[in-house]
C-alpha cells in the first residue's frame, strides 16, 4: 500500500516537473517598436517612421559646420529569444551636436514598445522614456552636454502560458556625451515564469487526493497492535 501512495506522489510530481519543463521553451519572435513625443519645442524637430521601426529626434541651431544634437532609435528583429537574453542591444544613438546656447530642448520623450509574432501575435507597450538634456556653455573650449533618462519598467505580461518580463536596461542613467561625438545606449532583456494551466493544478490536486484517501484507507484497516503481556 505504501509502494501504491508513493507511486501516486511520483506521478503528481512528475506531471508538474513535466509541465514547467515545457514551459520552460519559450522563444518570442517579433521586432521592437518607438516613436518619439512631438512636445512642440523650439528648433525642434521629430520624425517617426509609420511602423515604428525608425525615429529621431533632433535639436538645436548648430555652430558653424557642426550638427543638431540628436536622439536616434532604429529598431531590432528578434527571432527565438529564450529566458534571459537579449531583445534588442543598443536602442538608441545618441550625438552631441555643437549648437548655439539655449537653442537646443531640454527635454525628449520616446514610447518604447515591441510586436510579438510568434508564439502569438501582439502588440505590447514597454514604458515611456523622458530624456533631459542639459546644453552646457563651450565659452571658449568645448563641454559635454549633460543627459539623463527616467522611465519604469515594464508591467510584466501574459504570453501564451507564460508570465513575461522585459527589463529595459540604460547604464548608467545619468551620462555626458562630448561635443561632436556620439554614444548608444539602452537594452532590452526578457525573462519568464512558467503559468501551469488549471487543467495542471487539477492533475496534481486530483493525484494528491487520490494519495490521501489511501493512506487513510491503509490507516483504518491497520489491525490494533495487542499489548504484550507483563
Amino acid at each position: 500500500m505504501h509502494t501504491r501512495i508513493r507511486s501516486l506522489l511520483a506521478a503528481a510530481c512528475g506531471l508538474a516537473l513535466t509541465c514547467s519543463l515545457a514551459n520552460a521553451q519559450l522563444l518570442l519572435s517579433g521586432k521592437t517598436t518607438g516613436t518619439f513625443v512631438d512636445l512642440a519645442e523650439a528648433n525642434t524637430t521629430v520624425s517617426n517612421a509609420p511602423d515604428g521601426s525608425w525615429a529621431k529626434f533632433s535639436t538645436g541651431i548648430p555652430y558653424g559646420a557642426s550638427t543638431q544634437s540628436s536622439i536616434e532609435f532604429s529598431n531590432d528583429i528578434f527571432t527565438d529569444v529564450g529566458y534571459g537574453e537579449p531583445i534588442q542591444v543598443g536602442l538608441f544613438t545618441i550625438t552631441n551636436g555643437r549648437t548655439l546656447l539655449g537653442s537646443g530642448a531640454p527635454t525628449a520623450q520616446f514610447n518604447l514598445g515591441l510586436e510579438l509574432t510568434s508564439p502569438e501575435w501582439q502588440e505590447i507597450a514597454l514604458t515611456t522614456m523622458t530624456f533631459h538634456i542639459d546644453h552646457t556653455p563651450n565659452n571658449a573650449g568645448t563641454n559635454p552636454d549633460q543627459f539623463s533618462v527616467a522611465f519604469t519598467q515594464p508591467p510584466s505580461v501574459k504570453i501564451a502560458d507564460y508570465l513575461v518580463q522585459f527589463h529595459v536596461h540604460f547604464d548608467p542613467m545619468e551620462f555626458q556625451v562630448p561635443e561632436d561625438t556620439w554614444v548608444q545606449k539602452g537594452d532590452v532583456y526578457v525573462t519568464f515564469t512558467p503559468v501551469p494551466e488549471p487543467s495542471t493544478y487539477a492533475a496534481f490536486g486530483a493525484a494528491l487526493l487520490v494519495g490521501f484517501v489511501a493512506y487513510r484507507r491503509f490507516r483504518g484497516n491497520k489491525p490494533a497492535t495487542t499489548p504484550a503481556a507483563a
